[in-house]
């Protein structure tokens, strides 16, 4: 729809531009370069919207076949790293089918929250399927003090139906907590 508003505008500013020119050839020429411009305009701005649909487009059919886009893994993620989410709430987000599991992604988040993490330091940056029902999170993680944040991969799985940190990325976590300075 807005290219087709696009190029009616271009079509209109060159017409009123040819009939308030007359018929003299130096008039001429100028509303033909404007009408050049403006279809070249038009046409540009044409190219870039449906760039950014046909992007949009992928990247929601993507998410819809995976059922695990970016904000939800960084949501899942945040909540599993949050000191103030209860035990219950933690089942809820973290594959605890390893009774190790839970244990190791508390003590990891008293270590980390103890290095100044807090639940923003972590953003997802992209998600991949990796199998039916597994995907992988880009994640840059801001260590307080660090030059530069600490880009990792951490695993999802999904599980009766719901995504969930993987008991591999809570093993994962753990094992940074070195680089946090406990």
């Amino acid at each position: 729809m807005k290219v087709r508003k696009s190029l009616a505008a271009a079509v209109l500013a060159s017409t009123t531009v040819l009939v308030a020119a007359g018929c003299s050839e130096e008039a001429q020429q100028t509303a033909s370069d404007a009408v050049s411009s403006a279809v070249g305009s038009a046409v540009d701005r044409a190219s870039a919207a449906l760039d950014e649909a046909t992007s949009a487009a992928k990247s929601a059919a993507r998410d819809a076949l995976l059922g695990l886009d970016s904000q939800d893994a960084q949501n899942i993620l945040r909540t599993a790293v949050n000191p103030d989410t209860t035990s219950d709430e933690l089942d809820n987000v973290v594959d605890v089918s390893n009774p190790a599991t839970k244990p190791a992604m508390e003590a990891y988040v008293q270590a980390s929250s103890a290095a100044g993490l807090t639940p923003e330091s972590y953003t997802v940056t992209n998600v991949s399927a990796d199998g039916d029902n597994q995907a992988n999170a880009s994640v840059s993680i801001q260590v307080p003090n660090a030059a530069q944040p600490t880009d990792t991969t951490l695993a999802y799985v999904k599980v009766d139906g719901n995504w969930k940190l993987s008991g591999d990325a809570v093993t994962q976590l753990s094992s940074m907590t070195s680089q946090y300075g406990n």
